[in-house]
């Protein structure tokens, strides 16, 4: 499997756009009515075989980094 490394600094960025971005790369669990519920809604990368390898370091395969590339340049992310 042909693969990238992904890196990018976010530092610029207001907290809630870094908590936004890193939802939508990496997903969440949402929890309702005190825990009672969990929801788990996934991210851009879970669409693609990847490795989370820090923060805002991972591995993601070749078909999948157009779409990751797009999305991180769209949010003015480095």
């Amino acid at each position: 499997m042909k693969a990238k490394l992904v890196t990018y600094t976010n530092r610029k960025l207001s907290g809630s756009q870094r908590s936004l971005i890193s939802k939508n790369l990496f997903g969440y669990l949402d929890k309702s009515n005190k825990g009672k519920y969990v929801y788990e809604r996934k991210g851009l990368l879970n669409k693609y075989k990847n490795i989370k390898v820090s923060n805002n370091t991972f591995i993601i395969e070749l078909k999948g980094w157009k779409k990751i590339r797009d999305f991180l340049n769209k949010r003015k992310v480095k």
